[in-house]
């Protein structure tokens, strides 16, 4: 059987870790939306994964027509 290691979550960070973390999803998310719709799907995948891998209940990207 394989051991399973603890992992850290959102809340065993420092707030102003997971502020950092949200703010480069954020980044990550706008400048994907500029490149095309593939990339920001692709982008959303990989940034909900990774929060939910932290513990939180994922990332969804919306789009707003100005």
């Amino acid at each position: 059987m394989m051991k399973v290691e603890k992992s850290i979550g959102f809340k065993d960070m420092h707030p102003m870790q997971v502020d950092a973390i949200m703010q480069l999803i954020g980044e990550s998310l706008c400048l994907a939306s500029i490149l095309g719709e593939a990339e920001l799907a692709a982008t959303e995948e990989t940034a909900d994964e990774l929060v939910k891998l932290f513990g939180g209940n994922g990332v969804r990207a919306v789009i707003i027509d100005r």
